[in-house]
């Protein structure tokens, strides 16, 4: 029969075990895809570049890459430097800093300043090109799928199938999805209109996601209320949305192989 010591000992190995463990599996998710302007899952190109989801949890995240985006590559290096916040009041937006999972391996990553606001890449003019900042501000939006588009026989246009199933919501995989620098305030615009008009937040309601062609940034994410989420799903959606919220900061991988670090990175919008 085990003594407390005993079970001390094997509390903390076991506590020591899991740390380990934890350290080599990285907590994620799949993303959608927005790149050239097609919305696309695990490769897959949604009919109609539009989607029928559940708007799970949303946060903002900021991003400081070192090297321009190449459209032509498989895949391009992620952030240098990164951080996530919250802006449900929950969170001082002021002390915002590069995430502490940085710190696993500065040989490719390099947090580039204490806290974001008085970062030199949080200034306008900052960017290599234009007019905007070397570190973009984006959101990172944990959905649920609530429907699919289908083609209308013998038409161009698109027929909507909403799911009602609540085991569906129950148990569906959560995606996520990034917005580009661009869509940030249309996304702003759409919250704003949920909250004013109908009193509801995002997963409150269900929302068609869909890309539009846009001049200036080739492409903007946009947002339209299909219908308000059924109140039998209240329950259900709100328990997805805790999940949703402690999963929805999870941090950059480096590429594999280690990658030394070059003083003075300048970023580039992305």
């Amino acid at each position: 029969m085990s003594n407390g010591r005993q079970v001390t000992k094997y509390d903390e190995r076991f506590a020591q075990m899991a740390d380990a463990y934890a350290g080599e599996e990285q907590v994620g998710g799949d993303f959608l895809s927005t790149r050239g302007g097609i919305l696309t899952f695990q490769d897959e190109p949604l009919p109609g570049n539009q989607m029928a989801v559940v708007i799970l949890d949303v946060v903002m995240e900021r991003t400081f890459y070192a090297e321009k985006y190449d459209p032509s590559a498989e895949h391009n290096s992620p952030p240098v430097c990164y951080a996530f916040g919250r802006m449900d009041g929950s969170e001082d937006l002021d002390d915002l800093a590069p995430h502490v999972s940085m710190q696993s391996d500065l040989n490719f990553f390099e947090p580039q300043n204490d806290i974001c606001k008085t970062c030199p890449n949080n200034e306008w003019g900052s960017s290599d090109t234009g007019k905007g900042k070397a570190c973009a501000e984006r959101r990172r939006m944990a959905i649920l799928p609530a429907g699919y588009y289908q083609p209308k026989r013998g038409s161009r246009d698109m027929e909507l199938h909403l799911i009602d199933d609540p085991e569906h919501y129950a148990s569906a995989d959560i995606a996520y999805l990034k917005l580009n620098v661009m869509s940030v305030k249309d996304w702003a615009r759409y919250v704003t209109d949920l909250a004013s008009r109908l009193r509801r937040p995002p997963m409150g309601v269900i929302t068609r996601v869909y890309l539009e062609p846009d001049p200036k940034s080739q492409f903007r994410v946009k947002f339209d209320m299909l219908e308000e989420l059924p109140e039998e799903l209240f329950d259900t959606i709100m328990d997805r949305h805790e999940e949703a919220k402690n999963g929805i900061i999870f941090p950059y991988r480096a590429p594999s192989g280690e990658r030394e670090t070059t003083a003075g990175r300048r970023g580039v919008r992305r």
